[in-house]
């Protein structure tokens, strides 16, 4: 879930950085598609974010770009399970251990959702960047060429109205199967139990669902302070109302960030049942303006 970054304490939108088409190619060259091997969702966010990036860019005057950023072209696609060892690494730079996304996680959350989940990438290859040793090339005919994961956001859906316990929890063989098994202690005790006994709360994506449970927004901390984060966040909203994946977004956060979530509509909600992590935790939720387009 979204935790305290430093990345996300910036005020405003302004001078958030453009997007890429692929990693090659900067959005304003004008040119509304990029070669054919380019990921077709990163073609769709350039077209998406193009006039939203230059209304941020005009009210922030056009030149308060940071350079390393411009150097950077962040563009953004979905995440796949070739993704997970970035995804891990990047977790580990950022997180303390008890609120990082485990492998299972992320194995099963990228396996039976992956499209819910967004990385905000950059083809420049740092080895000093955590992220470069597990990059994978941006295509066959440039094999020196890498995507290198810089962010992401990772999400599941839920019936629930706010994130629960029981969404963030993973059904147990996840990783070997899309349909849970039944571990025979639990069942045997499930046979004992009264009839009248509540059933428990089914864990995990629940694809019926209409309200988007993000689990994370992570920026590795060299990439923090500029803009990466509220780019990726607004780009991930974005994409998920164009789309009308769901009704709501929610998440929980430190009470810190709350009024960095309530700059994106993200409402308060109050204390969070959650105990993950110690609790401690704030609901956060934005209602989805289904079918919008920039």
């Amino acid at each position: 879930m979204p935790r305290d970054l430093a990345a996300l304490k910036e005020d405003t939108l302004q001078g958030m950085p453009q997007l890429t088409k692929t990693p090659e190619e900067v959005v304003d060259d004008g040119a509304e598609s990029g070669p054919s091997s380019a990921p077709m969702d990163a073609v769709d966010e350039a077209r998406m974010f193009r006039s939203l990036m230059k209304r941020h860019n005009t009210a922030g005057g056009g030149g308060g770009m940071n350079s390393k950023r411009d150097e950077i072209h962040p563009y953004t696609q979905t995440l796949s399970l070739s993704d997970i060892e970035s995804c891990i690494l990047l977790e580990e730079a950022t997180f303390p251990p008890e609120e990082r996304c485990t492998r299972e996680k992320f194995h099963y959350r990228l396996r039976h959702c992956g499209e819910l989940s967004l990385g905000i990438f950059t083809s420049l290859t740092d080895s000093t960047v955590p992220t470069a040793a597990t990059a994978s090339p941006v295509y066959s005919g440039a094999p020196k060429r890498k995507s290198v994961l810089l962010g992401h956001i990772i999400a599941t859906k839920t019936t629930n109205p706010t994130v629960k316990d029981e969404d963030m929890a993973v059904p147990s063989s996840s990783s070997s199967s899309s349909t849970p098994t039944v571990n025979p202690a639990s069942e045997s005790n499930s046979t004992s139990a009264p009839p009248s006994s509540p059933a428990a709360p089914r864990s995990g994506h629940k694809e019926e669902g209409r309200t988007l449970a993000i689990h994370s927004l992570a920026i590795l901390p060299q990439y923090q302070r500029h803009g990466l984060g509220r780019t990726l966040l607004q780009a991930y909203l974005q994409r998920m109302e164009s789309h009308a994946i769901g009704d709501r977004a929610a998440l929980i956060a430190h009470e810190g960030l709350v009024p960095f979530y309530e700059r994106f509509g993200f409402v308060n909600q109050g204390r969070s049942g959650v105990e993950f992590a110690g609790g401690g935790w704030w609901d956060m939720v934005r209602e989805l303006e289904v079918g919008k387009e920039e």
